[in-house]
C-alpha cells in the first residue's frame, strides 16, 4: 500500500511540475535601430524608444512593398505633421519595416520627414513584440508599453486619440 501511495504522490508531483507554466516572459519594448529616411530630423543615427526620452512614441509596423502599408506611412506622417501644427511635440512615430522588403525602402522614406527604420531578417523585432503587418504600439512618455492595434482600415481619430490619452 506503501507504494501505490508513494508511486501516486510521485506521479502527482510530475503533473504539477510539468504542468506548471513559467511565467511569460516580459516583453522589453526596446530596440536600436538606424533611421533611413534622409528627410528625417534622426537620419543616419541609431534610434529606439529610449532615443525620445520623455517623449510619447508610437511604433507602426509594415511591409514597404504593400501599397496599403505605404499609404498608412504617409497618413501617419501626415498625423505628425498636424501634432507638430498644434504645437505638441513630444510625440514621434516610427516606422519599422522588415530587411527582406528594403528594396522597396523608397516608398516610404519619398515625400515623408518621419523616422524610417528597418528590422533584418529574420525579424526579431517584430516578433519579440508579437507585430503583424499594419500594427502600431503606443509607448508613454517612459517607453512603457501602452496597447496596440491594427491599422488597416485608417481611423485618424482612434489613432489621434490614444495619441492625446497618452499626452501629461
Amino acid at each position: 500500500m506503501s507504494g501505490r501511495i508513494y508511486s501516486a504522490l510521485l506521479i502527482l508531483l510530475v503533473f504539477v511540475f510539468i504542468s506548471c507554466n513559467p511565467p511569460d516572459e516580459e516583453v522589453v519594448y526596446d530596440y536600436s535601430l538606424t533611421d533611413i529616411n534622409s528627410s528625417s530630423v534622426t537620419y543616419g543615427e541609431n534610434i529606439s524608444p529610449g532615443y525620445f526620452e520623455n517623449q510619447v512614441t508610437v511604433h507602426y509596423f509594415g511591409h514597404q512593398n504593400w501599397g496599403i502599408c505605404t499609404a498608412r506611412v504617409g497618413q501617419l506622417n501626415a498625423l505628425y505633421a498636424n501634432l507638430i501644427n498644434e504645437e505638441i511635440n513630444n510625440v514621434r512615430i516610427i516606422t519599422i519595416g522588415e530587411g527582406q522588403y528594403s528594396t522597396h525602402n523608397p516608398s516610404w522614406t519619398s515625400e515623408n520627414s518621419i523616422p524610417v527604420v528597418v528590422d533584418p531578417s529574420p525579424n526579431i523585432l517584430w516578433t519579440s513584440w508579437g507585430a503583424s503587418q499594419w500594427d502600431v504600439f503606443f509607448l508613454d512618455s517612459d517607453s512603457n508599453y501602452i496597447t496596440d492595434f491594427n491599422i488597416h482600415d485608417w481611423d485618424y481619430n482612434k489613432v489621434y486619440n490614444q495619441i492625446q490619452a497618452l499626452l501629461p
